[in-house]
């Protein structure tokens, strides 16, 4: 119509029609790469609403001499992988130094080939069998997982998201917009509920009281500060010295720990050895995990069903907490197994989801994914250090570029359950020496500030003291016991007053004393925190959280199912999320 109007309206023709290219183009570059909304780690999510898979890491033998590099000003192959920019020459694979098994780390003969696996995107990736993981790993001559899948350059969607928005935001000149304070009470369920419509994507701004320190800020403020270093072979990270030996039993007396509390965590590690499958994981179906008993009222689809690599995190971490390494303890054998299969199951993107449903493929993550940074800063393995160092770098692509939050997918703005496992790998991964580049370094800040931001998005309270799952929700004792965790973990100055309105709440909602199933993954997060702060409020939390966890072990060693997630979970869960609960003693460091 424009174009049959007077041959005077030609101009203003051209330039409408200009216009409205220009525009279609930047919507085509905006919303394309959000097609990944619909792929959870990297793979299509099917109706059932099951995530599936890239294709699985190849198994290959790795060259020791590729962790004696010096990454301070080159990038590392996360940072590459992050980019898409792996090498094409067809003569070139990903080199790294094996896990051992209570020896020094061997050199072992490079094969002639490196076999790689694809998976489509309509088709979940093919598992590796257990017999030949078994085979491929003996005791002895152990050998190493990496990716050897080879693509050629290109940009990733979330890259081209990123590049597009800040062009977008200087062109357009967007104001940034100030969060909202939080209300005093607002409303929230404890756990992770179906997303509905995504949140709109707020500008939550940090301002200097809550942006996350940087490394140098946390090396001037704290003796027990994580700063960037590269890991000692041998030499615990000063976090988890108290593991093993002598330390173990002074934490262990001095922070309210005891002969009866350690004789649970004796018996608990026993029946989840007993429980590992030969190929080192531990199955949610044989521990009775994925039954759909709609806690909080919501339905999930039975989460759980196929939640193998988060299971597998949870059992390794309460394996490490005792002091067990794949080189050293009682269940080295069991934690060196378990550490080959995740290896095993990680995928070409970082991912550690395995084939678990969308309510639990970034728990899984999160979770195995922690395991393996504790295991790296405890032995400083080189072969767990780069999977770890994947992957965060799979961590860092499916954080939200604005709120700094985790939830379901790639792009969900978050909630304060899933960030609580992201933040603690974060700060695992500084302690095991895992940034080491430049870029790496700065990415690690980036995604601190995006914790930060999120924190302070759900906190609410007089003080700031109390916190909920997702911002402008009600507060919770669960969340809030979370988000002080997270905040003394990893290493923020949290005020007194801040501290005592949330003491206040957990104290009002002690284990065994309030109505209803026990909340395990509440129990968990306060245990932690409150240790941290060794008032008296610890005292009286510790005292009840020891008598009703002592009282419901079973005679097998386990706990029930009968908690408010261990219909989800099973016994494997419930009984590692207790194991921990009772391992604060000594599991992690004072860091105030």
């Amino acid at each position: 119509m424009l174009f049959r109007r007077r041959k005077s309206s030609g101009r203003g023709a051209a330039i409408i029609c200009l216009i409205v290219s220009i525009g279609l183009h930047v919507a085509i570059l905006v919303w394309v790469p959000r097609l990944s909304l619909f792929f959870s780690g990297g793979g299509r999510v099917a109706e059932t609403g099951d995530a599936a898979g890239e294709s699985p890491v190849s198994v290959a033998v790795f060259d020791p001499s590729f962790v004696e590099e010096d990454f301070s000003d080159a990038d590392s192959l996360s940072d590459q992988l992050s980019r898409g920019d792996e090498s094409e020459s067809d003569d070139t694979a990903t080199l790294i130094t094996p896990l051992s098994l209570g020896q020094p780390i061997a050199e072992l003969q490079v094969p002639t080939t490196a076999p790689t696996t694809a998976a489509s995107d309509d088709a979940s990736p093919p598992e590796p069998a257990a017999d030949a993981l078994v085979e491929a790993f003996p005791k002895k001559v152990p050998a190493s997982l990496a990716s050897t899948s080879k693509a050629s350059p290109k940009t990733s969607p979330s890259d081209v998201e990123d590049l597009l928005g800040d062009w977008l935001d200087e062109t357009l000149a967007v104001p940034e917009v100030q969060p909202d304070p939080a209300p005093e009470q607002v409303a929230s369920t404890d756990s992770a509920v179906p997303p509905a419509t995504a949140p709109p994507r707020e500008t939550v701004a940090a301002s200097a009281e809550t942006r996350a320190p940087s490394h140098a800020e946390r090396a001037d403020d704290s003796p027990n500060a994580a700063a960037p270093k590269t890991h000692v072979p041998g030499q615990v990270d000063e976090d988890f010295a108290a593991r093993q030996g002598a330390a173990k039993y002074e934490a262990l007396n001095a922070t309210g720990g005891d002969a009866n509390t350690e004789a649970c965590v004796a018996a608990a590690l026993k029946f989840l050895a007993e429980q590992q499958r030969p190929d080192g994981a531990w199955d949610p179906l044989a521990s009775g995990a994925g039954r759909e008993r709609a806690p909080l009222g919501l339905q999930r689809g039975s989460a759980g069903k196929r939640a193998e690599t988060g299971l597998t995190g949870l059992a390794l971490l309460s394996l490490l907490g005792a002091g067990n390494t794949h080189q050293s303890g009682e269940y080295r054998d069991n934690v060196y197994r378990g550490l080959v299969y995740l290896l095993g199951r990680q995928r070409s993107d970082g991912s550690l989801a395995g084939d678990a449903s969308i309510y639990a493929a970034h728990y899984c993550h999160a979770m195995a994914s922690l395991a393996l940074a504790e295991a790296s800063a405890m032995t400083g393995d080189p072969a767990a250090i780069e999977a770890t160092r994947r992957a965060v770098a799979y961590s860092r692509s499916t954080q939200h570029p604005v709120t700094g939050g985790w939830r379901y997918t790639r792009g969900d703005a978050g909630d304060l359950s899933q960030l609580g496992w992201q933040a603690m790998l974060l700060d695992g991964a500084r302690r095991a020496g895992v940034f080491r580049s430049r870029h790496e370094l700065e990415n690690d800040q980036r995604m601190q500030d995006g914790v930060a931001r999120f924190l302070a998005s759900v906190r609410s309270g007089r003080a700031g003291g109390l916190a909920s799952y997702r911002p402008g929700e009600r507060a919770t004792p669960t969340m809030t016991a979370e988000a002080l965790a997270t905040r003394l973990l990893i290493g923020e100055k949290v005020p007194p007053d801040t501290i005592r309105e949330a003491e206040a709440v957990l104290l009002s909602a002690l284990p065994g004393r309030t109505a209803g199933p026990d909340n395990l993954y509440y129990w968990y997060y306060a245990t932690l925190a409150l240790h941290q702060l060794q008032d008296d409020a610890w005292e009286t939390w510790n005292d009840t959280m020891k008598q009703r966890l002592l009282a419901t072990q079973l005679p097998s060693g386990s706990w029930p199912d009968s908690t408010l997630w261990g219909g989800y979970g099973g016994t494997v869960y419930t009984t590692a999320m207790a194991t921990l609960c009772l391992e604060t003693y000594y599991r992690h460091q004072l860091r105030r």
